[in-house]
């Protein structure tokens, strides 16, 4: 017996249309709730569409509270043979005036809604699970598996299938006239394209994997990489100003995004960073350091070991410069190479007459 077409129902037609005037609609919905936990609600809308409907609906249930999420909206217009869903009647007059008080938008600007109870095992209002089916399907390893099962021929692998074709139910060999036609072809395809895959299987009008797998029955992986290597490309090299300006603007609009530097890396991985980025700041300053040391001594040299001469010739206070001697002083003994004739240090002026 031949199957007709399936009937469609006159609301598939009225939930496309755009209405000149309001019409009501009965709209089944699900509202899932912040802890997960869901209910099933029945309601009437008054809009000229079905899809104006869903949106004014949407738009309420937010203004009562925006954590609530709407799942499952289904609706249907009450037409003149409309029939109720319990009863199996045709909607009467005093139906039709419940109808039109309790619809939204209304005056009160108050949603009316029905709660719907859930059977028990339902995972929504329209579906129910069976756990135990569900444990019997889905994939199954070895021997119990589909695939395994209903094979047809012998599975080979790809570095095995050199010199053999699938026949449609097993690997036979292939001929080898057959065989070196394909392989000009494909290098062929190679030479013209600068060895580029994707470029190659485009000329031979096929897709890049069976390009590889034709490639595999007839030379080895290693034989076309050796003979048609794949020409990688060099990426332009970015000078160190761009990238350290590009990596500035991309973390400035990830910051002002909201979004925290280092906000996911453990106590551990904070305090590494930390001790490297001391490090770094004390290599600069010790590197800083080491380079005012030859300034010193040529001021110093010129001008007799006098501390004031020495500063004046630097362009430096005579407090700068103390400072960048004191901060030198584990390189350079400054009191012995370059003693000053008004060394206050009692030892060292004792020493030096006694030598």
């Amino acid at each position: 017996m031949k199957r007709g077409r399936k009937a469609t129902t006159c609301q598939k037609k009225f939930r496309k249309t755009l209405f000149p005037y309001h019409q009501y609609w009965i709209v089944y919905f699900t509202e899932k709730y912040s802890d997960n936990s869901e209910k099933d609600f029945v309601t009437f809308i008054k809009a000229k569409s079905y899809d104006l409907a869903k949106s004014i609906l949407k738009r309420r249930v937010l203004e009562q509270d925006k954590s609530i999420k709407l799942k499952s909206v289904l609706g249907y217009l009450l037409h003149s043979n409309y029939k109720n869903t319990y009863t199996g009647d045709k909607l009467s007059l005093k139906d039709w005036d419940n109808v039109k008080k309790s619809a939204f938008p209304n005056i009160n600007n108050f949603l009316f809604k029905k709660e719907i109870t859930r059977p028990e095992g339902y995972t929504c209002r329209f579906n129910k699970v069976d756990r135990d089916q569900v444990k019997k399907v889905g994939f199954k390893k070895g021997a119990e598996n589909w695939s395994t099962k209903n094979r047809k021929g012998k599975f080979k692998k790809l570095h095995e299938r050199k010199g053999l074709r699938w026949n449609g139910y097993d690997w036979v060999k292939w001929d080898k006239e057959e065989m070196n036609h394909t392989k000009h072809k494909i290098i062929h395809a190679l030479i013209t394209n600068n060895n580029n895959r994707k470029l190659a299987a485009e000329s031979l009008n096929i897709g890049r994997g069976t390009l590889y797998k034709l490639m595999a029955r007839c030379e080895t992986k290693d034989w076309w990489n050796s003979n048609y290597p794949i020409e990688k490309r060099i990426p332009p090299r970015v000078s160190k100003e761009q990238r350290s300006a590009t990596q500035k603007r991309v973390m400035a609009e990830r910051m002002a995004s909201g979004i925290k530097p280092f906000s996911c890396s453990s106590k551990e991985i904070e305090e590494k960073r930390l001790s490297n980025l001391r490090a770094s700041k004390a290599k600069e300053r010790d590197e800083y350091r080491k380079s005012l040391i030859p300034k010193i001594k040529k001021a110093l040299s010129e001008n007799n070991n006098i501390r004031t001469a020495a500063a004046r010739s630097l362009g430096v206070k005579r407090g700068t410069l103390k400072a960048w001697m004191l901060r030198t002083k584990e390189w350079v003994n400054w009191s012995e190479e370059y003693p000053s004739n008004y060394n206050t240090n009692k030892d060292f002026r004792w020493n030096k007459v006694n030598k």
